[in-house]
């Protein structure tokens, strides 16, 4: 059997969103998978610092971070790309000003915004398991910046959405999440690109990857591969852009998956 690359969303993929629990089946086939021989990985919209602990018991061999713009191996950063302070701080701004519901995500950091009430930061402060950082600290360490953010419009935010969004599709990769949320990540960068730097890391074939998900920000790495993975519980949306429809996450869903592609 030739080793595959098995790349692995973690929000409504790892871990369901309501329990926050990782199922055993999921465990007992990520460890079954390395025993064969195969290589596994996170490829994620959180940022290094936003993985929790129970993904890191996990032992994967790799983590891309950020839609692809901080990548581990083997313990060890094997890319790297940040947001220029300037542009982060211009961000910072913009949001402030128009007081739109935001958190930013970097590689030390999750920071909140407290100059104002932002009821969606206390949402990620819950998934997250953080109380994060103020961004304050952005505005006044010359070393701290952030490499994404994710914003949610509300009802009352049509004007403001009309006033920020040509910003942002001028400096970000936006990524419509459904609902009014949209992650902001950096131009150039997804998480397709980390797969890709991660092939390229490895001396590996694309056509050995495998990639398992969930919803409209995997759809970049879903794409990608010859072999992509949609959750039972999966948004309707990417359903056409990937090769196999496993079971919902609690219904063992990821151990079936690599029975499916004969991992395990």
């Amino acid at each position: 059997m030739n080793r595959k690359l098995i790349f692995f969303d973690i929000d409504g993929t790892i871990i369901p969103e309501d329990t926050g629990v990782i199922p055993e089946s999921t465990k007992e086939a990520i460890k079954k998978a390395k025993e064969n021989g195969n290589l596994v990985f996170i490829n994620t919209g959180r940022t290094f610092s936003g993985i929790t602990q129970p993904i890191f018991d996990l032992e994967f061999n790799g983590y891309v971070c950020g839609c692809g713009t901080h990548i581990y191996f083997d313990g060890k950063k094997i890319y790297s790309s940040v947001i220029p302070k300037e542009k982060c701080i211009e961000t910072v701004a913009i949001l402030r000003k128009n007081k739109v519901n935001a958190f930013y995500e970097g590689d030390k950091g999750i920071y909140f915004d407290y100059s104002y009430s932002n009821p969606f930061m206390e949402r990620a402060k819950k998934m997250l398991r953080t109380n994060g950082k103020s961004v304050e600290v952005i505005l006044e360490d010359k070393d701290e910046v952030f490499d994404k953010c994710l914003i949610k419009f509300t009802d009352e935010d049509i004007n403001k959405k009309d006033i920020i969004m040509p910003f942002f599709e001028a400096n970000y990769y936006c990524i419509d999440r459904g609902e009014d949320m949209w992650e902001m990540a950096q131009k150039g960068h997804s998480k397709a690109t980390g797969i890709q730097k991660v092939c390229e890391y490895l001396g590996a074939d694309i056509d050995d990857c495998i990639a398992i998900g969930d919803s409209t920000n995997d759809l970049d790495m879903l794409k990608a591969v010859k072999n992509s993975v949609a959750m039972g519980n999966s948004m309707e949306s990417i359903l056409p852009y990937c090769s196999y429809k496993t079971t919902d996450i609690k219904k063992d869903g990821i151990y079936n998956a690599l029975v499916h592609f004969e991992i395990i």
